[in-house]
């Protein structure tokens, strides 16, 4: 079974989400600002992607 460029795309969409999440987390419990950015700023980019790619 092949993967089509929709499900690659989405699992990218997805795997930077949660990535995302697990940055704003461990930014948050750690108090480490930087990584909290770095966490939201993925999140605005898995976001961009989501609106921007319409399969």
């Amino acid at each position: 079974m092949t993967s089509t460029p929709d499900r690659r795309m989405r699992l990218r969409i997805i795997v930077l989400t949660l990535g995302a999440a697990a940055m704003i987390t461990a930014g948050l419990a750690t108090e480490w600002w930087w990584l909290l950015g770095i966490g939201v700023w993925t999140v605005i980019v898995a976001f961009l992607m989501e609106m921007i790619y319409r399969p």
